[in-house]
């Protein structure tokens, strides 16, 4: 079993009465990179402060690398963050945003600074002031900070947000190198899944505080491929026939629909073998989900944007 990174129990952070978030057990494994889902104001980011040391919990427990309470600030050094918009000096370049830095760390090596806007992909940006910089050479720019002093959990919060496409690739070709090369575990908060599921190995998706399920990539993809949905009054009726039928990769959904994962193209078939054996499908049709759609049905719907 991998070992786990970091794990909640309980974290909840209140408002007057107001739960920013609610209760939340959450894991994130050694070298994974963990997409936390949620719409704006759905708490990711009161989430990630606590988790970072900016903001203390109303109530539940943070365990990170193996420690937990007040040992907490034994490890507090090996998290590096980017949470809301990076804070640079507009009128330095990237060098020295980076040196500035890197001296609160006793760190004073030019190599390491040099590494660094190497591995962010600023490399060539000279003495180019940072107030000009476009949006994404600036996130860019806010996780080389964040990577001072070498840690191993990496927070992310909306990091592509509000990028153009070609700012969103290369945020993003950032995290794959520094996860894959470096082998960090990176926590990465969004409201778009799509974008994620280019990234991502595992999810957690939260909605008014609460976090409403842990995947990995694997599942997620699982629950949002092509199907044979099949809507019936009775899905129990439906599984000896499947069975008698061959089918072994099917799920019953809800009190009215079963999902048939296999032989999608005969589902014309499977419903007169259905009617044969006396099952009154009320519907059958081949489905397939987008993950935004996943994701907007898991939350209660478009009308909760």
């Amino acid at each position: 079993m991998t070992k786990l990174l970091l794990k909640t129990e309980g974290l909840t952070k209140t408002f007057k009465k107001y739960h920013a978030v609610n209760h939340v057990d959450l894991h994130i494994r050694k070298g994974a990179v963990y997409g936390f889902i949620g719409r704006n104001g759905a708490g990711k980011t009161t989430f990630l402060k606590m988790i970072a040391g900016l903001s203390t919990q109303t109530s539940g427990e943070i365990e990170l690398f193996g420690y937990k309470g007040k040992d907490l600030s034994k490890v507090r050094g090996r998290i590096g963050s980017l949470i809301e918009t990076p804070g640079l000096y507009g009128n330095m370049s990237a060098y020295d945003n980076l040196k500035i830095k890197c001296k609160l760390f006793g760190i004073r090596e030019e190599k390491y600074i040099k590494d660094i806007l190497e591995t962010v992909g600023l490399a060539d940006v000279g003495k180019k002031k940072t107030k000009q910089f476009s949006l994404g050479m600036k996130q860019r720019l806010g996780i080389g900070l964040a990577l001072v002093g070498d840690p191993d959990l990496l927070i992310l919060d909306e990091p592509i947000n509000g990028l153009d496409p070609q700012g969103i690739v290369e945020v993003r070709e950032t995290i794959q190198r520094l996860n894959k090369e470096h082998d960090m575990t990176i926590l990465i908060s969004s409201h778009i899944l799509e974008e994620l599921s280019k990234i991502a190995t595992d999810y957690g998706m939260i909605h008014q505080g609460i976090l409403l399920q842990e995947v990995t990539k694997e599942e997620l993809m699982e629950r949002c491929r092509e199907r044979i949905l099949i809507r019936v009054d009775e899905p129990k009726r439906i599984l000896p026939v499947l069975d008698d039928l061959g089918y072994k990769n099917y799920q019953v959904v809800d009190n009215s629909h079963v999902a048939v994962y296999e032989r999608i193209e005969e589902s014309g078939e499977l419903n007169c073998s259905l009617v044969k054996a006396g099952v009154f499908v009320k519907e059958i049709h081949v489905a397939s989900e987008e993950l935004e759609n996943y994701f907007i049905h898991l939350t209660g719907g478009a009308n909760h944007a």
